[in-house]
C-alpha cells in the first residue's frame, strides 16, 4: 500500500507505524532539504491563552520543504480512506519519545500514546510541497495542561527538524489600571482578540506598564498610554508587532484598543487607548480588547477628561498610570 497525501485528520484518527522508528528517506536526497533532516515540523494551536479544562486542540504537521517525493514506513487500519500521521511520528516510542511537555521550569515529560488500532504495513509518501498531520485535544495525553501553568510543547518526529510551542492556561482576568484620579477596570475580549489580548497580558505580567504615563488626551475622542518613551513612537522593546483582529463592535465610551500606525492595521505593539465617547469613525478600524467593567471606571474616565492639556494633547500634569494589575474575573466585583 502506498499513498500520496497532502491532509489532516481530526481528533484520534491517528495511524499506526509498522517499524519503531521509521525513516523518512527522499528519492534522491535534494539540496532544498533542511541540514541533517528531509521533513519539517511545525506545531500551532488556536490560541496561546486557554482557560482551565478548555478544549487544547494542537495540530501537528510535518511539510516536505524538498523538490522530491519523500516515503515514511508506516501501517494503515483496516478500511481507513483518510491518513494522518503515524503514532510513531507523532508521539514517539517509549525509549525515543517524539512529543514532550514541559510545565513551567520542570523538565520536559513525554505524551503517552493511546493504544494503537491493528495496523496493514505500507508506505505514506509525501509530494514536494505537501504537508501530512493530525490533531489532538492535548488534555486528553497530558493531564496537568488541563491546569493553571505555562507550557511548553516539543515535538521531534524522527527524520524531521523539531518543532516547539508555548502556550498558558490561566483564568480569566481583569485588568485594572490605578491612577492619581481613580481606578479603571476592564473585562477583556479573549474570544474576539485573543493574539493581542494575550500580548497585552504578557506585558501586564512582566509590569511593563507601571510607572509610564498617558501620553495623549482629547476630550470627547480618547486617552491614550502604554508607551514606554511616553510618546507616540515607543513600542515593545522586541519591536514585535501584533496582527489586527477586527470586528463590528460599535466603537463607544470606555472601550479599550490597541493603538497602531494610521497606515498599517498590523502595527500594535504595546500602546493602548480608551475611548471617551462614541466614536463610529473608529468602528472596525482598531482591535478592541477590553471593555470599561463597572461605573466606577466611567467616572475615572471622566474625572480625567476634565484635565488640562497642551495644544498636542498631552497633560499639563503628568498623568501617570501607577501600576496595572490583573486579577481574576470571578474575584473582581462590579463597583456600583
Amino acid at each position: 500500500m502506498s499513498l500520496t497525501v497532502s491532509m489532516f485528520l481530526r481528533g484520534g484518527g491517528l495511524i499506526a507505524c509498522a517499524l519503531a522508528g521509521p525513516a523518512a528517506r527522499a528519492e534522491p536526497p535534494s539540496s532544498d532539504a533542511p541540514a541533517g533532516a528531509a521533513l519539517r515540523a511545525e506545531l500551532s494551536t488556536s490560541k496561546r491563552l486557554f482557560a482551565p479544562n478548555e478544549p487544547l486542540h494542537l495540530r501537528l504537521t510535518l511539510f516536505n520543504p524538498t523538490a522530491q517525493t519523500i516515503e515514511m514506513d508506516a501501517a494503515f487500519g483496516p478500511g481507513d480512506n483518510a491518513i494522518a500521521l503515524p503514532h510513531c511520528l507523532v508521539y514517539g516510542t517509549a525509549a525515543a519519545p517524539a512529543l514532550r511537555v514541559a510545565l513551567g521550569a520542570e523538565r520536559a515529560a513525554p505524551v503517552p500514546a493511546p493504544a494503537a488500532p491493528e495496523a496493514v504495513a505500507g508506505a505514506m509518501r509525501l509530494a514536494p510541497g505537501a504537508a501530512v498531520g493530525a490533531e489532538i485535544d492535548l488534555r486528553e495525553r497530558f493531564v496537568p495542561a488541563r491546569y493553571t501553568g505555562a507550557f511548553l510543547v516539543e515535538w521531534s518526529p524522527p527524520g524531521a527538524t523539531p518543532a516547539t510551542l508555548r502556550f498558558r492556561v490561566e483564568s480569566r482576568k481583569v485588568a485594572v489600571m490605578v491612577t492619581d484620579y481613580g481606578k479603571m477596570m476592564f473585562d477583556l475580549r479573549y474570544e474576539q482578540a485573543p493574539l493581542n489580548v494575550d500580548n497585552f497580558l504578557d506585558l501586564a505580567r512582566r509590569r511593563f506598564y507601571d510607572g509610564t504615563v498617558f501620553h495623549r488626551l482629547i476630550p470627547n475622542f480618547i486617552l491614550q498610554g502604554g508607551s514606554p518613551t511616553g510618546s507616540s513612537d515607543g513600542q515593545r522593546p522586541d519591536g514585535a508587532l501584533l496582527p489586527a483582529e477586527l470586528d463590528a463592535t460599535p466603537f463607544d465610551v470606555g472601550l479599550l484598543a490597541m493603538a497602531r500606525r494610521p497606515d498599517d492595521p498590523d502595527s500594535a505593539s504595546c500602546q493602548f487607548f480608551v475611548g471617551l465617547a462614541r466614536l463610529p469613525d473608529l468602528d472596525g478600524a482598531y482591535t478592541v480588547i477590553g471593555k470599561a467593567r463597572d461605573e466606577q471606571t466611567l467616572r475615572t474616565l471622566r474625572r480625567i477628561a476634565e484635565l488640562q492639556t497642551d495644544a498636542d494633547g498631552r497633560p499639563l500634569r503628568p498623568l501617570v498610570l501607577r501600576f496595572l494589575t490583573l486579577v481574576d474575573a470571578d474575584a473582581a466585583p462590579k463597583s456600583p
